[in-house]
């Protein structure tokens, strides 16, 4: 890799690193295996960085590339709903641990279109915009998908605040 390249490499690693990891973490809840998923990302990111055709904006290409790697690693995996259901448990780190813990669990039981916009949009803090050229997909329906996903976080955590 070129030297300039190697450095809007870097450089571009260094702003979008740490939105990829959040995003990877939503996905898996393992930090140790967000990590890896990270890693994996970059390394595609890299292999086709000569040839972005630059009809989304670099970060929006980036995290489709995040969306493919999960989807390959949960594939590679094979993960069970048993492993979900472990991965799901993080310890509490602070005292507003037990509610953010809440309202992943109620992003995760979402199908998987709403529960990609609300990870992209709330964890890694993509634009609609950027959410829509990722996923490949028009904003309105960035929009409705993250709307739906919304109203089923509410209702789940309103049905398990009922609960206790």
């Amino acid at each position: 890799m070129a030297g300039d390249l190697k450095t809007e490499f870097q450089e571009f690693w260094t702003r979008t690193a740490g939105k990829v990891r959040a995003y990877m973490f939503c996905a898996c809840r393992n930090w140790a295996d967000a990590d890896d998923m990270t890693q994996d990302c970059y390394l595609r990111a890299l292999r086709g960085w000569g040839q972005f055709n630059g009809s989304a904006s670099r970060e929006a290409w980036l995290f489709g590339i995040a969306r493919r790697t999960s989807v390959d690693w949960f594939r590679r995996k094979k993960t069970t709903t048993e492993n979900l259901e472990e991965m799901s448990r993080i310890p509490a780190a602070d005292p507003g641990h037990e509610k953010i813990e809440l309202i992943w669990e109620a992003v995760s039981g979402l199908n998987a279109d709403q529960s990609q916009v609300i990870q992209m949009r709330f964890a890694a803090g993509l634009s609609y915009a950027q959410i829509a050229q990722a996923l490949g997909i028009p904003v309105g329906t960035v929009r409705s998908r993250l709307h739906r996903g919304l109203e089923g976080v509410r209702e789940r955590i309103g049905r398990t605040d009922n609960e206790t």
